[in-house]
């Protein structure tokens, strides 16, 4: 039986993903260099090293990554002290209620910064449901890696086993299943691997797709 439920945060949760590349095509712009949505959905949901990896590939090897990098941190900085809005993904809300008012743990296993991670979830009111937040700055390895979901569960003090996790990519969906959770991906740009499709236990086009499974999902 399933005894906690742990969620992503970027594309899952929140449709936050085309506020992050807007503001990198702007940050790469200022060096005269088109970050494509090709380029920027092939860094989703991996390390900042893979991701600058992927961009020296693009770019070339005489740009500096660290310096986009940096530039867009600054840019989404503005857009939120701006009061830029932080939209759901649909149905998103409602699931993490949906599973608190069931009286399961609430886990978030992200790859962002803890004070966006916070700052998302108190502005959106869901703060106070999540008994977990992990992100990058608590592990060595991010995903595809299972620490970040391993390192949840052991704060929720919940075997792995017993954790239903949701996660819209499929660095993030690779690192659930290699933690051994009961793994559901809702993919909103990066597409399901093979990987994924012969082993998560369900695939959703949105959060709002899950409840007629529902018995399944938490036996």
């Amino acid at each position: 039986m399933i005894n906690a439920v742990i969620f992503d945060m970027d594309g899952l949760l929140f449709d936050t993903e085309i506020i992050y590349f807007e503001c990198y095509r702007k940050a790469a712009a200022e060096w005269g260099l088109d970050f494509t949505f090709e380029l920027f959905a092939a860094c989703i949901g991996i390390s900042r090293e893979e991701a600058e990896r992927f961009m020296k590939q693009h770019f070339g090897q005489d740009v500096d990554p660290a310096k986009i990098h940096h530039r867009t941190y600054e840019l989404v900085e503005e857009y939120l002290q701006k009061g830029g809005p932080i939209p759901f993904r649909p149905g998103a809300k409602e699931a993490v209620k949906f599973f608190y008012d069931k009286g399961l743990k609430i886990g978030l296993a992200s790859s962002n910064m803890r004070k966006w991670a916070e700052f998302y979830l108190r502005q959106s009111g869901l703060f106070d449901y999540f008994s977990a937040i992990t992100t990058c700055e608590e592990v060595k390895n991010l995903k595809p890696d299972p620490e970040v979901y391993l390192k949840t569960a052991h704060k929720l003090q919940v075997p792995a086993e017993k954790c239903l996790a949701f996660d819209d990519s499929a660095a993030g969906a690779t690192a659930a299943i290699a933690a051994g959770m009961r793994t559901c991906m809702v993919p909103q740009i990066s597409k399901p691997t093979r990987l994924i499709r012969e082993q998560a236990f369900k695939i959703y086009n949105s959060l709002q797709d899950i409840y007629p499974d529902m018995d399944e999902l938490l036996a």
